[in-house]
C-alpha cells in the first residue's frame, strides 16, 4: 500500500508540477521572443536602410541648421509613430560611444550609463540582446529588456542604437508565486552558462555560473525547468525542493500512522495465529526428528486443522516412497555391479581377439605368405583404431588412412573401383570425430555397390569458411523413399540394420564431437546411386574433445 500510494503521489506531483513548470516557461519565453523581435525591428528602422536611420544619415550629413531643426522634427515624429504602435517602448536613442553622449534621445539619460553594465545575454557581433535591467531612462525605475546594435552611415560615424521596452517579469512572477503558493525563481543565462538576470538573488546571482544539461532535472536544493530563446539566451524556471516535495512530505506523515497502526494490528494477529499453528509445527518437529533418526513408521495426526493434517498424511506417503526408493536403490547397485562384470568380460574377448590375430600375423610371416600377412596387418590396424588402441588423436589425416586400408581389404574379397581425390592441406592434421568415414565406406561396399560398381570418395577444404567438404558417392542400387525417411530419424528403430546402424553411430559421433556445427546429409535414387556428404569444421588442436 505504501509502495502503490507512494508511486501514485509522486508520479502526480512531478507530472503536475513539471507541466506547469513547463507551460509556465513557455508562456514567458514566448513574451520574451516577441518582445525581443519588436526590439529588433525597431533598431533596424533605426538602421540607414530604415525610415529614421535615413533621417538620421541625412541629419548627419546635412550642415545647415535650420535643414538639421526640421530633420530632428522628423526623426522624432518617427520615433513618436515607432513608440504609439509599440506602448512598452520606453528610451530609443543613438548612442555615440566615443563621446558617452547621446546625439539623440527622447528621454533623458541616465549620467552613469555605460554600454559594458548592460547584462548582454545573446547575440553577437554588431547586435546584442540584453537580459532585463534597471531603465537607463533617468525618470524612470522600471525593469526593462533592452537591445542595442552598432550601425555606421555613410560619413564613417559610428553610433550605437539602443531600444528598451518595460518587462512584467517581476510581477507575473509574484503572481505566479502567489497563485501557486511556491516560490519560483526565473533567471537568464548567456551562451556560457552565466546568470545575468535572477528574479531571486538569494537563489542565484547575476554572474553566477549555472551549470545544467538537458530540459529539466534536480541540482542542489532545486527542481528546474529550462528552455532555449529564439535569439540563444536561456531561460530556467527553479523551484526549492522542500515546495517540491510538500505533498510528500504529507503523505509521509500520514503513512506512518497507517504504518503503526497496522504493526499492532499485525502483532495480534501474530498472537491469535501462533496460538492456532504453534502445536501443529511442534508436532511436524518431532516427526521430522525420528524420521531423520530412521524411523520409517506411519502414524496418524489429527490437528483440528485441515491444512495441517494434509501436510501430515503426505509426510507418511513420502516416507513410503523413500522407503520404495531404496529398495530400488539396492536394486540398481546390485544391477550395476553385474554390468561391470559383464563389461569386463566383453573387453577381454577384442583383447583376445587381437592376440589371436597377431599370432596369425607371425605365422604368415614365419611361412612366407605376403599376402594373408598383409591382410591380417590391415585388420589388426583397423581393429587397433576403432578399439581406440592407437597412440594420438583422430585427425582427418588418419581417417583416410583406415578407411583406405578398410577398402585394400574389401578389394581382395570383391571386384570395384574405387577413385580417392584427397585435397593435401594443412587442415589434414586438424582434429576430427574418430571413426567416422569407414562406417559410411562400409555401408557403400556392403549394400550399395555390386561387382564392378565405382565408389568415388573426395574430400577437400573450403579456407574462407573454415569447413572440410567430405562426399562419398556410389553408382550401386540406392535406397528407395522409405528407407532414406527411415535413415534420417534421429531416434534409433528397429528397423535400422546395414545403413542405418553405421550412419546412426556417425550422427551420434558428429553430434558429440562438433554440436550443431556438423552437417550430413543423404542423396539416393534407386539404381543410380548413394551420396552422403559430410561437412566438417576445422578445428584447431586447442579447441580437440575428448572423444
Amino acid at each position: 500500500m505504501a509502495t502503490v500510494s507512494y508511486n501514485a503521489i509522486y508520479t502526480m506531483q512531478r507530472d503536475k508540477i513539471q507541466t506547469s513548470m513547463a507551460f509556465d516557461l513557455y508562456q514567458q519565453t514566448s513574451k520574451l521572443n516577441q518582445m525581443y523581435n519588436n526590439l529588433l525591428q525597431v533598431t533596424q528602422q533605426m538602421t540607414p536602410e530604415g525610415t529614421v536611420g535615413n533621417l538620421m544619415e541625412t541629419y548627419i550629413s546635412t550642415e545647415d541648421t535650420y535643414s538639421q531643426r526640421l530633420l530632428s522634427l522628423d526623426i522624432s515624429y518617427n520615433i513618436g509613430l515607432i513608440t504609439f504602435s509599440n506602448p512598452a517602448l520606453e528610451l530609443v536613442m543613438y548612442y555615440d560611444p566615443a563621446s558617452g553622449k547621446a546625439p539623440y534621445s527622447n528621454l533623458p539619460l541616465r549620467g552613469d550609463f555605460t554600454l559594458q553594465s548592460l547584462p548582454a545575454v545573446a547575440g553577437s557581433g554588431e547586435l546584442k540582446y540584453h537580459s532585463p535591467h534597471k531603465s537607463l531612462c533617468r525618470f524612470s525605475d522600471d525593469l526593462v529588456v533592452s537591445v542595442t546594435r552598432e550601425v555606421t552611415f555613410s560619413d564613417g560615424t559610428e553610433l550605437v542604437v539602443y531600444v528598451e521596452a518595460k518587462s512584467d517579469i517581476t510581477f507575473e512572477m509574484n503572481s505566479l508565486t502567489e497563485s501557486l503558493n511556491m516560490p519560483y525563481t526565473l533567471l537568464f543565462s548567456d551562451t556560457a552558462g552565466r546568470v545575468t538576470y535572477s528574479s531571486n538573488a538569494s537563489a542565484f546571482e547575476a554572474g553566477e555560473r549555472l551549470a545544467l544539461s538537458g530540459e529539466s532535472g534536480m541540482t542542489g536544493d532545486y527542481v528546474w525547468n529550462r528552455m532555449t530563446g529564439d535569439y540563444g539566451y536561456g531561460l530556467t524556471l527553479l523551484l526549492p525542493v522542500a515546495y517540491y516535495n510538500h505533498e510528500l512530505y504529507t503523505w509521509k506523515n500520514h503513512m506512518y500512522w497507517i504504518l503503526a497502526i497496522a504493526l499492532l494490528m499485525m502483532f495480534m494477529f501474530t498472537l491469535l495465529l501462533r496460538r492456532l499453528i504453534n502445536r501443529p509445527f511442534q508436532l511436524i518437529e518431532k516427526e521430522m526428528r525420528t524420521f531423520g533418526k530412521g524411523y520409517m513408521g506411519a502414524r496418524q495426526y489429527h490437528t483440528g486443522i485441515d491444512e495441517f493434517d494434509r501436510i501430515f498424511g503426505q509426510f507418511t506417503i513420502m516416507k513410503r516412497q523413500i522407503q520404495q526408493l531404496i529398495m530400488d536403490v539396492e536394486q540398481k547397485e546390485k544391477r550395476r555391479h553385474q554390468l561391470e562384470i559383464e563389461k569386463l568380460a566383453y573387453q577381454i574377448n577384442p583383447h583376445f581377439l587381437m592376440n589371436t590375430l597377431n599370432s596369425v600375423r607371425w605365422l604368415a610371416v614365419m611361412h612366407k605368405q605376403a599376402e594373408i600377412e598383409k591382410f591380417v596387418s590391415s585388420l589388426i590396424y583397423l581393429l587397433s583404431y576403432n578399439l581406440g588402441k592407437s597412440e594420438g588423436k583422430a585427425t582427418f589425416r588418419s581417417e583416410v588412412e583406415v578407411m583406405r586400408t578398410y577398402l585394400e581389404l574389401q578389394q581382395m574379397r570383391h571386384d570395384f573401383e574405387v577413385t580417392l581425390d584427397i585435397a593435401e592441406g594443412g587442415y589434414l592434421d586438424s582434429p576430427v570425430a574418430r571413426f567416422i568415414l569407414q562406417p559410411i565406406v562400409e555401408n557403400a561396399v556392403c549394400h550399395g555397390l555390386d561387382d564392378n560398381g565405382k565408389l568415388d570418395i573426395r574430400m577437400y577444404p573450403d579456407e574462407t569458411a573454415q569447413m572440410v567438404r567430405i562426399v562419398i558417392r556410389d553408382d550401386g542400387k540406392g535406397l528407395s523413399r522409405e528407407t532414406l525417411a527411415l535413415l534420417q530419424r534421429d531416434t534409433p528403430d528397429q528397423q535400422q540394420t546395414g545403413w542405418g546402424i553405421g550412419l546412426r553411430y556417425v550422427r551420434s559421433m558428429l553430434e558429440s564431437f562438433y554440436g550443431q556445427k556438423a552437417h550430413m546429409g543423404i542423396e539416393s535414387t534407386p539404381n543410380q546411386g548413394t551420396t552422403v556428404t559430410l561437412t566438417l569444421p576445422i578445428l584447431h588442436p586447442r579447441k580437440e574433445r575428448a572423444i
